[in-house]
């Protein structure tokens, strides 16, 4: 029974090591997109024909873009890799205070079918003269979390979040969705805030039912094993 537990240990690993050595990979596309867009005041406000830049002000031209993201054959044990991006640039104007509304829809779609989702934000945006920024309601972290965990090929993909990039300007704060960005010091100054959407990417771990499936088919195989081989020797004696 010893060399049994022994051929499923040693299957066991082999099998680990095999995993280990073909270390999962994912593709995807983040794709965003503005629509809807109402309310504009005596400033303007328009969508551009691609609908990823929303033009927050005819004046001045203050800006939203969003940036498609493209990951291709993307490896495991990743932290915050960056999945999708808005940036905001603040310019300075007069004449642009407004208060207006626009669909923000962000599709997250991986190689392979049913792993494709798609979230929608309904963003008020507020254009404020001589204040301490301009501001973005209800970019909401609670929606965005409605898009996973994804479990695609070996890969879960988990911990999706908004995040500011490290040393952008405005704040935060994923609870109420308020996104700000402080106005430019100048007439002819420009304030720039760039809001990433992240994902951690990690090698799928087996279910711990899984794992005892695998270890008693191992032990299994490794008993018949043995007693073949001791039925083998019986004969020859």
């Amino acid at each position: 029974m010893k060399t049994a537990i022994k051929l499923a240990a040693a299957g066991l690993l082999a099998v680990l090591l095999s995993s280990q050595a073909n270390a999962a990979t994912v593709s995807f596309t983040g794709n965003g997109n503005f629509s809807s867009v109402s309310g504009c005041g005596f400033a303007g406000c328009s969508i551009s024909p691609s609908g990823n830049v929303l033009d927050m002000s005819g004046n001045n031209n203050s800006t939203l873009t969003i940036t498609d993201i493209t990951g291709n054959n993307v490896a495991t044990n990743q932290n915050d890799y960056v999945i999708g991006q808005l940036t905001w640039v603040n310019r300075a104007s007069t004449g642009a205070d407004q208060n207006f509304n626009v669909q923000y829809s962000y599709e997250l779609n991986f190689s392979g079918p049913g792993n494709s989702d798609t979230v929608n934000f309904n963003l008020n945006l507020q254009q404020i003269t001589n204040n301490s920024g301009d501001l973005i309601f209800s970019l909401l972290q609670s929606t965005l979390n409605g898009l996973g965990p994804f479990n695609v090929a070996g890969v879960t993909v988990s911990d999706i979040k908004f995040q500011l990039a490290n040393g952008t300007n405005g704040t935060y704060n994923p609870g109420t969705g308020l996104w700000t960005n402080p106005d430019p010091a100048n007439n002819n100054g420009q304030v720039t805030s760039v809001m990433y959407i992240t994902a951690d990417f990690t090698a799928a771990v087996p279910e711990a039912s899984t794992w005892a499936m695998m270890i008693l088919g191992f032990a299994g195989v490794g008993f018949l094993a043995y007693r073949r081989r001791n039925q083998v020797s019986l004969r020859l004696v």
